[in-house]
């Protein structure tokens, strides 16, 4: 596991669906499933949309288990909420523990980002 790889993203990409604007739509209620789920379960991160399917990474035949192509990234946006509510994920101290993830570059992101929970 490449965990710079993992932190690489140090802002938000144009379409995050964390943005205040201009985030890619997404189905009415969906982005607060994301935050509740990223809320409940502080183990799990949530991965950048452009570093999934098209680094390689699908779904499993069911279509109920994600498996990962290993370059993936998690996403600014979802770090930046998480960190704006005081609810940094075990991924995120990790990163900040291995000198991959920065403070400053979340504190820049979180005036971008719909911090509503």
């Amino acid at each position: 596991m490449d965990i710079k790889r993992l932190f690489q993203m140090k802002r938000p990409c144009p379409d995050c669906p964390f943005l205040k604007g201009g985030g890619i739509d997404l189905h009415e209620g969906r982005l607060e499933q994301i935050k509740n789920d990223l809320l409940a379960d502080d183990q799990r991160p949530f991965q950048c949309h452009k570093t999934t399917y098209s680094t390689g990474g699908r779904y499993d035949d069911d279509g109920d288990r994600y498996l990962p192509s290993g370059k993936e990234a998690y996403c600014a946006g979802a770090m930046a909420f998480l960190y704006a509510n005081r609810r940094m994920n075990v991924p995120m101290r990790l990163g900040l523990i291995y000198g991959a993830l920065d403070i400053a570059d979340l504190e820049a992101t979180v005036p971008l980002i719909d911090t509503s929970m």
